[in-house]
C-alpha cells in the first residue's frame, strides 16, 4: 500500500490541476453581421477572446478561398469593475462572398480554444429580410392550467437579429389576453449575445398571469414594432416595417368545484407556520406555557404560498379568549425568489386575569390546484395557565387568639385573681399593637405617596417611548398595587387605548401623550376606604 502512495498522490495533483486549468479556459467566439447574403455583399466577421492576446494569434488566409477578405483590425482591453478585472481581445475584418449557395466560414484556433464554424447562406440577388427574419419572439409559462384567482408567471424573450443602431422607432408591446389580467414582475433586461453565429440584442421580461374566470384563453406575446433601415453603400438604404406578430400561448381556466365548500384559495403549494415568544423574547417549544398577571404573549404566523399576490392571501382571523388583551399588527408580505408569497402576521396578547385558558388553533383552508383537491392546514393553539399577581392581594386578616381546652376545677383558690391579671395584660398589649400597627400603616402610606415610584416612573417612561406592550402590562401591575380609584382607573385606561389605535390601528389617529401622562401623575388612590378597613380592625 506504500508503494501506490506517491502515485496516488501524483494523479491527485494532476487532476486538480487539470480543473484549474479547465476553469481557467480560453474563451473564443466568432460572429457576423448576418447569415442571409448577397454574393459579392460585404459583411462583417468578428472574433472575441475573453483574454488579453496578440493580434497574431488569429491567420484570415483560410478565407481567402470562398471570400473576398478586407485587412483585419485588432484591439485589445482591460477593465477593473468593483474590483474585478476582465480582459478581451477583438478581431474584425470585411469579407464578401465569391459564390453562392451554402458557404461556411471555418473555425478558428486561438491557443487550445477553436470557434464554431458559421455556414453562409448566399444567393444570386439581394433578398430582402422579412419580420421574422429580424425579429425572433419566444415564451415560457409556468402552468398551461390554473383555477380561478390562481396566478403564474409568465417569461417573454425577443431576440433582435440586426445590429440595434439599425432600428427606427421601436417601441416594445406588452401581453394582451383578454379575460386575463397580466402584470409585468420585473423591467425589460437587454443584453448581447452570439446566437448561431449571429450577434444578436436579446430582451427578457417577467410577468404575472391571473386568471378571473373559467374558460379557455390564449396569451399574445410580447413583441418590438417598428422599423429596420436595411442596405448598404452599394444597393441604398431602405426601411423594413416590423409587423409586430408574435406567437401566441394557450392557457386553461378550470372551474370552481361545485363540492367545494369555504372560502377559495388555489395555489399549488402553502405552507403554515407559528411560533411564540414570551416577555423576554424567548421561544416556546410546547403547547402549553404558565404566565402571571400583566405578562405577554407574543404569536407569529407565517403563510407562504405559491401561485398568488399578496391582495388574494386571506386575513387571519382568530377568536382569541376575553382574559387576554389582544394587539394586532398589521399583515408583512415578503415576495419570494421562486415566485411564492409570504405573509406575517403577529398578535400581541396580555393576560388580564387568572385562570386556565386555551388560545385557539387557527386553520387555512385552500384547494390544491397541483392534485385538484381540497387540503386544510393549520398551527396548534396554546394551553396558558395565568397566576393571579401576589402584589395584587388583599389586607391580611389578623390571626386569632389561639384557644385553649379548659377542665373545671373545684377549689379555685388564687388562680381566679391570675386569671384576671394576665386577661388585663392581654388586652391592654392587644390595643397597644393595634395602635402601633395602625399609626406604622398610616406612616407606610404616607411615605409611599412621598417617595417617587419605581413602577410608575417605568410606566411614564414606555409612554413616552411609546413601547405599548411594555407600558400595558407596567399599567396594570401599578392599577393593582396602588390601589387606584376605578374612576381614574377607567380614564387611564381609555387614554391607553388611544395609545395602542395610534401605534396598531391602520388608520392613524389624533393623540396626546401629554393627556395619558397627567392622568397618571394625578391618579388618586383609595386612601378612605384603606383607613375604613383599619378602622374596623
Amino acid at each position: 500500500m506504500i508503494k501506490f502512495k506517491p502515485l496516488f498522490t501524483t494523479l491527485t495533483l494532476v487532476t486538480g490541476l487539470a480543473c484549474s486549468f479547465s476553469s481557467w479556459a480560453l474563451n473564443v467566439t466568432a460572429s457576423v453581421s448576418k447569415t442571409s447574403v448577397s454574393k459579392d455583399e460585404i459583411i462583417q466577421l468578428k472574433v472575441a477572446a475573453d483574454e488579453k492576446l496578440d493580434g497574431s494569434k488569429i491567420n484570415f488566409d483560410t478565407l481567402s478561398d470562398n471570400f473576398y477578405v478586407g485587412r483585419p483590425s485588432f484591439s485589445s482591453s482591460v477593465n477593473i469593475i468593483n474590483g474585478k478585472r476582465s480582459d478581451s481581445s477583438i478581431w474584425t475584418v470585411s469579407i464578401a462572398p465569391q459564390k453562392t449557395g451554402a458557404v461556411t466560414i471555418p473555425s478558428f484556433k486561438v491557443n487550445e480554444a477553436t470557434t464554431t464554424p458559421i455556414t453562409l447562406n448566399v444567393t444570386v440577388g439581394e433578398q430582402m429580410p422579412n419580420t421574422d427574419d429580424i425579429i425572433e419572439v419566444r415564451s415560457k409559462i409556468g402552468k398551461k392550467e390554473l383555477y380561478p384567482n390562481e396566478s403564474t408567471k409568465l417569461d417573454a424573450r425577443i431576440i433582435v437579429k440586426v445590429d440595434p443602431r439599425r432600428l427606427q422607432n421601436p417601441n416594445l408591446t406588452q401581453p394582451l389576453a383578454p379575460g386575463l389580467q397580466i402584470e409585468p414582475l420585473s423591467e425589460p433586461k437587454q443584453y448581447q449575445a452570439v446566437l448561431d453565429g449571429v450577434e444578436v440584442l436579446i430582451i427578457d421580461q417577467e410577468f404575472r398571469v391571473t386568471a378571473n374566470n373559467s374558460g379557455d384563453f390564449s396569451i399574445k406575446i410580447p413583441t418590438l414594432t417598428g422599423a429596420v433601415r436595411y442596405g448598404n453603400s452599394r444597393t441604398g438604404n431602405r426601411l423594413i416595417t416590423l409587423d409586430g406578430k408574435s406567437s401566441q400561448v394557450a392557457l386553461k381556466v378550470l372551474p370552481i368545484p361545485a363540492d367545494y365548500h369555504g372560502a377559495w384559495l388555489p395555489t399549488s403549494k402553502l405552507n403554515l407556520s407559528q411560533r411564540w415568544q414570551l416577555d423576554n423574547n424567548k421561544e416556546l417549544s410546547d403547547d402549553s406555557v404558565v404566565i402571571d398577571e400583566g405578562d405577554s404573549l407574543t404569536r407569529t404566523i407565517a403563510l407562504t404560498a405559491t401561485g398568488l399576490s399578496a391582495s388574494q392571501l386571506p386575513n387571519l382571523t382568530i377568536n382569541n379568549p376575553e382574559a387576554f388583551r389582544v394587539y394586532s399588527e398589521k399583515p408583512a408580505f415578503n415576495n419570494n425568489d421562486d415566485g411564492s408569497v409570504t405573509m406575517i402576521t403577529k398578535q400581541v396578547l396580555i393576560a388580564k386575569r387568572s385562570g386556565e385558558f386555551v388560545l385557539p388553533s387557527v386553520p387555512v383552508q385552500w384547494w390544491d390546484s397541483a392534485n385538484k383537491k381540497a387540503q386544510t392546514s393549520e398551527v396548534k393553539g396554546l394551553s396558558v395557565t395565568v397566576n393571579a399577581n401576589g402584589s395584587s392581594a388583599g389586607v391580611p386578616l389578623l390571626s386569632q387568639p389561639p384557644t385553649t381546652n379548659t377542665q373545671p376545677i373545684k377549689d379555685s383558690g388564687y388562680w381566679p385573681m391570675l386569671t384576671a391579671l394576665f386577661a388585663c395584660l392581654w388586652v391592654l398589649s392587644t390595643m397597644m399593637w393595634l395602635r402601633a400597627r395602625k399609626q406604622g400603616s398610616c406612616s407606610s402610606v404616607n411615605q409611599s405617596e412621598a417617595k417617587p415610584q419605581p413602577i410608575k416612573s417605568e410606566l411614564i417612561k414606555s409612554i413616552k417611548n411609546r413601547d405599548t406592550i411594555k407600558a400595558q402590562s407596567l399599567l396594570e401591575q401599578w392599577l393593582n398595587t396602588h390601589n387606584i380609584t376605578p374612576e381614574d382607573a377607567q380614564s387611564i385606561r381609555q387614554e391607553m387605548s388611544k395609545m395602542n389605535q395610534t401605534v396598531f390601528g391602520q388608520v392613524p389617529t389624533k393623540w396626546n401623550i401629554s393627556e395619558l401622562i397627567n392622568l397618571i401623575e394625578q391618579a388618586r388612590t383609595n386612601t378612605a376606604q384603606h383607613k375604613e378597613q383599619l378602622a374596623k380592625l
